[in-house]
């Protein structure tokens, strides 16, 4: 069976080092006011679970465990959608190049992505105020209703 030790999220959000499969240190009360911990904590648990899953097969090299583990936390990062999912992303792939879950190339890759996202959001036309505080700009129909 393959074993391994990979870096989780402590309460106090310093790395700290987890020699468990499938334990983590941080948990839901630690990450409560910070969501970019709860997020990379889920992540976190992802690659633990999947690690796990496969090291009980005594015939998986580390590295194949690894693998899995891999594939399973980028599976379970946020999408790039929402501003808060945005945030989640890039620090839950900024944990992952750290930890040696994805390269250095890769993680600018996502994070490329990532920039993309956010300025699309920027580029989101924002709602027209209406009534009498927006300059007495009538909604459209209420216009058609004064006419009437």
């Amino acid at each position: 069976m393959a074993s391994t030790t990979i870096s989780t999220i402590s309460a106090a959000g310093a790395a700290a080092k987890s020699t468990g499969l499938g334990d983590s240190t941080a948990t839901i009360d630690d990450t409560k006011n910070n969501p970019g911990q709860k997020a990379i904590a889920s992540c976190m648990r992802s690659w633990n679970y999947a690690y796990s899953k496969l090291a009980e097969d005594d015939d998986s090299a580390e590295y194949q465990c690894e693998r899995a583990g891999n594939k399973a936390y980028l599976n379970a990062v946020p999408p790039l959608s929402g501003h808060q999912n945005i945030c989640d992303f890039i620090a839950c792939i900024n944990y992952a190049s750290m930890a040696g879950v994805v390269t250095h190339k890769e993680a600018t890759h996502y994070l490329a992505n990532a920039r993309i996202a956010l300025a699309a959001l920027s580029l989101r036309p924002k709602p027209q105020a209406t009534g009498a505080k927006s300059g007495g700009k009538l909604p459209v129909n209420s216009a058609k209703d004064a006419e009437e």
